[in-house]
């Protein structure tokens, strides 16, 4: 079995894995979807990852993910919250067509997003690589959700977070980071958190998700 979900509970503790093979990452991340929007009626676990084991079974050569030393790589995290239908009713309804605000530090990888947003019938409504411009757009402007690069061109993220936070404006993680990586600030632990490279089926399930 090359893919596993896994449901883990408050204190990081898995309480049950779910097991499938797939030829590609798309066809997983749909999967994950389905099976954490039906696992989402249960209330006794907060959150699920998605792991691929092909690279250790040489089945993907060159992953941009897998660490030195691990068997698997993770491939996305997101809490039980977000699937919740209580949860989604709380918030305020987005525009007929999203207007997303990206944040990422590399210009390449902001521009992939941005087609991929596009390619799911939302509108990109700024795209910034550093907190200062972000932060000062942020201050004026009110997108329906966000994407987020944790380390951005001139520091971290976190302050950003938080102002969407405040502004119970929903945001998700897209970082080359693991979701495990120490020190990782608890802002990050309650949101759909993807690992870098993301793929088109992961962003747009993922912003559908918060939306």
């Amino acid at each position: 079995m090359n893919f596993h979900l896994s449901f883990l509970d408050d204190a990081q503790r898995v309480k049950e894995v779910w097991k499938a093979d797939f030829e590609n990452e798309h066809t997983a991340i749909c999967w994950m979807w389905m099976v954490g929007g039906v696992c989402a009626l249960k209330h006794d676990w907060s959150m699920m990852e998605l792991s691929c084991r092909r690279c250790s079974k040489s089945r993907v050569a060159d992953c941009p993910r897998i660490s030195l030393g691990t068997e698997e790589c993770c491939i996305a995290r997101v809490p039980a919250r977000v699937l919740r239908p209580s949860a989604k009713s709380e918030r305020p309804q987005p525009r007929a067509r999203p207007h997303i605000l990206v944040v990422e530090r590399d210009d390449a990888v902001a521009n992939l997003h941005e087609r991929m947003i596009l390619d799911a019938g939302f509108s990109v409504g700024a795209s910034w690589s550093n907190y200062a411009s972000a932060g000062t757009w942020l201050s004026t402007h009110s997108p329906d959700a966000a994407i987020l690069d944790v380390k951005l061109q001139d520091k971290s993220c976190v302050d950003l977070a938080k102002k969407l936070s405040e502004r119970e404006i929903p945001f998700l993680a897209v970082s080359g980071f693991s979701s495990s990586t120490p020190g990782l600030n608890q802002i990050f632990r309650s949101i759909p958190w993807l690992e870098k490279p993301v793929t088109s089926a992961g962003l747009h399930l993922a912003l559908r998700s918060i939306l």
